[in-house]
């Protein structure tokens, strides 16, 4: 397991994008998008797409899933040379998404996470990945929800760090957790119990044990992503990360 390196510079992305075995990029979205960006955004979605977001109730949630959803075609449009609503996606059978082969015929695979106003969206050529972003939120029973969902070894961790850090652990558990089950594609058929991260503030990213194959943790790296104050965010790739881009999305470069 490679060490994670906990400090990360968001750049401009250069003009010409291309993905390279054990080379991840990470693209930080910021979803504070004015009107007319997000209509812009809106017209690059498909119809399913449309129909998902208008089932949201709320009309600030109904936004960030149309910033999110264009950012990320935009995002992808970059690496296939196309514009964002000539891609197409399929669904896999525990529902994580992909490029429809339809559309092109390079290997890619991604991930996207969203919460407050941050989205992250993670890109590697044929080298699972996950990633997880999650705004950490005060006054939450960390340890209530912990104990029905993180493995005993992770409860045993956050209840020993002390009171003012356990929020920070947490959120910091279940970024990692999540990076790795969307990176596996199993989607909840894979039980949060089944593996063991660490989680306490200012130590590496690790996947410490797996289960019920002990073995499968080798294969798997993780890393801590500093993206903004007041959010915990992770990445889970498939074997190593020799190189970790990381790339501010700006609605103006877009190819």
């Amino acid at each position: 397991m490679e060490k994670n390196n906990p400090h990360h510079t968001w750049l401009r992305p250069p003009d010409d994008l291309d993905l390279h075995a054990h080379r991840v990029d990470i693209w930080r979205v910021s979803l504070d998008l004015s009107t007319e960006t997000l209509r812009f955004l809106e017209s690059s979605l498909s119809a399913d797409e449309l129909h998902r977001a208008a089932r949201f109730h709320f009309s600030s949630d109904r936004d960030r899933f149309i910033a999110a959803h264009g950012c990320l075609r935009g995002i992808l449009a970059r690496y296939f040379h196309s514009e964002p609503g000539q891609l197409s996606f399929s669904t896999g059978s525990h529902g994580k998404p992909a490029i429809d082969l339809a559309s092109s015929e390079r290997g890619v695979e991604f991930s996207l996470s969203h919460s407050g106003d941050v989205a992250l969206v993670a890109v590697a050529g044929e080298q699972k990945v996950g990633v997880d972003v999650e705004r950490i939120r005060q006054g939450i029973s960390a340890p209530v929800i912990a104990r029905q969902y993180f493995s005993k070894s992770e409860v045993a961790e956050l209840l020993a760090l002390p009171s003012e850090h356990r929020e920070v652990g947490f959120f910091n558990c279940w970024t990692r957790k999540e990076a790795y089950i969307k990176a596996q594609g199993f989607g909840l058929s894979l039980p949060l119990e089944s593996f063991d991260v660490s989680l306490s503030p200012n130590e590496p990213a690790i996947l410490r044990a797996t289960r019920p194959d002990p073995e499968e943790s080798a294969r798997w790296t993780l890393q801590h992503l500093n993206v903004y104050p007041g959010y915990a965010a992770a990445l889970a790739s498939e074997g190593s990360v020799k190189m970790l881009n990381s790339w501010d999305w700006d609605l103006r470069v877009q190819s």
